[in-house]
């Protein structure tokens, strides 16, 4: 049932391992600013535009003194002007990593492409029994 499947088995093993090892990155990298983030103002100290004219902030905030810094993903309308402040949450155990508060979603598509990632090579070590 599933022998079509081995013909496939070394690129689904070369680019299934991968993205299932970065959906766990992703999840637990939202997972720790989930469970114990802190949120704090952030004043945005720059604007950066790619080529299809995108623009990306870079956030200042400071956390027991130290100064840090985070670039978000790029917006067409960027949600802060150079100046402006918004709010950053930080993981206080690696205070250098954190996130506009408003690129936190939900978190759903890293459990959606590690799922099928699993389920693919799941499938695939199946079809070489």
């Amino acid at each position: 049932m599933l022998d079509g499947l081995r013909e496939y088995g070394p690129a689904v093993l070369i680019f299934g391992i991968p993205v299932l090892a970065g959906a766990i990155l992703f999840i637990w990298r939202d997972g720790a600013l989930r469970r114990r983030g802190v949120t704090v103002r952030a004043r945005c100290v720059n604007q950066g535009r790619n080529k299809d004219g995108e623009v990306a902030l870079r956030l200042q905030y400071e956390v027991d003194g130290a100064q840090y810094a985070i670039t978000t993903q790029h917006y067409t309308f960027p949600p802060a002007g150079i100046g402006q402040t918004v709010d950053v949450i930080y993981d206080p155990v690696h205070p250098s990593f954190g996130q506009m508060a408003s690129e936190l979603g939900r978190g759903i598509v890293p459990w959606i492409v590690g799922g099928i990632a699993s389920v693919l090579l799941v499938l695939t070590g199946i079809s070489y029994l």
